[in-house]
């Protein structure tokens, strides 16, 4: 029999890792300090030819954080499914004694300046991800310092025979904290394309003032471009997923939010591994009485009939069944 260790961000944040939500919020500020002045201010179409494209996405990228509800990844990831690009966007320049010939030109320079500025929005996926890499890999210089202590308790498991490592950080905390080889990141680390993003397939923006002039689709376009491919994740690791079986009976899991975006792999597991598997929450996660029952329900309701249970001490030994 083989044991499943799947990780989520509280993994690194148990260590002391700064990777919480508010380091990233944090860092954008450090960086680009403006952003927090102007993530709300509507952009003049005199101004726009002097703005830095990295500083305005960086203003898109705080105004979103700081609007999202939640402290977790995914409730950001979820956010990006309903970004707010209006608070951005100037309304027509119209005058009340204009004739029609004036008012087409006016409409022209608009929109115009419009499609300029949606290159702008288009640019915010590529300026993101150079933030996120940037990030992370000021974290991983740390980690690699060997600053951050090791948890004995979780050598113990770690020493358990054909033990299977899934994260979804982007972080090699697993590596050269604890030597681990052979880890799947399933949405990558640094150094390569980090995956992030919302997982709606249908998002429709909405029918105001703004999106009536610039097309019903327009930023319905945008905002899909924030959706995470959990496609290509599924094929680049087929062979992780290969290597699950029914003789996985224990899953243990550290740090992971059980957002949904991240359900397609979790359902994935659930279907591969023996049904009567154990699995295993920290105490932290137990001790969040509401916060755990979300997670048992979203476990349950993505098909997995087995047992669940918590570590009375840390994540070592086994105590309370937790299961409905």
């Amino acid at each position: 029999m083989s044991s499943l260790f799947i990780v989520g961000n509280g993994f690194d944040i148990a260590h002391g890792i700064p990777t919480k939500y508010s380091d990233f919020r944090t860092f954008i500020i450090k960086n680009y300090p403006d952003a927090l002045k102007y993530r709300d201010e509507i952009i003049s179409l005199l101004d726009y030819k002097y703005i830095n494209e990295k500083e305005f996405a960086a203003e898109i990228l705080l105004s979103t954080m700081d609007k999202v509800g939640g402290e977790n990844w995914n409730n950001f990831e979820e956010a990006l499914a309903y970004i707010d690009f209006s608070n951005k966007l100037p309304r027509p320049n119209h005058k009340e004694d204009e004739t029609e010939e004036e008012d087409n030109i006016l409409m022209k320079d608009y929109l115009l300046y419009m499609d300029i500025l949606t290159s702008g929005f288009i640019q915010c996926t590529k300026y993101w991800q150079d933030f996120f890499q940037l990030w992370i890999r000021e974290v991983q210089i740390q980690i690699k310092l060997d600053t951050y202590a090791r948890k004995e308790n979780l050598r113990k498991i770690f020493n358990e025979p054909d033990m299977l490592y899934f994260t979804f950080n982007y972080t090699k905390t697993l590596e050269k904290l604890y030597r681990i080889k052979g880890v799947t990141h399933i949405h990558n680390y640094v150094g390569q394309q980090l995956v992030f993003g919302h997982g709606q397939d249908d998002v429709m923006y909405g029918e105001d003032e703004i999106d009536l002039m610039l097309g019903s689709s327009f930023l319905d376009d945008m905002v899909l471009k924030f959706r995470k491919d959990t496609d290509f994740p599924l094929i680049k690791h087929k062979k992780f997923f290969k290597k699950l079986s029914y003789d996985i009976n224990k899953v243990y899991s550290y740090g992971f939010s059980y957002g949904d975006v991240d359900s397609v792999y979790i359902k994935r597991i659930i279907k591969s591994i023996a049904p009567d598997a154990v699995w295993n929450f920290t105490t932290f996660e137990a001790n969040d009485s509401a916060d755990l029952d979300i997670k048992k329900n979203k476990l349950r309701d993505w098909g997995f009939n087995g047992i669940l249970i918590y570590m009375k001490v840390d994540f070592y030994y086994v105590g309370n069944i937790v299961t409905k």
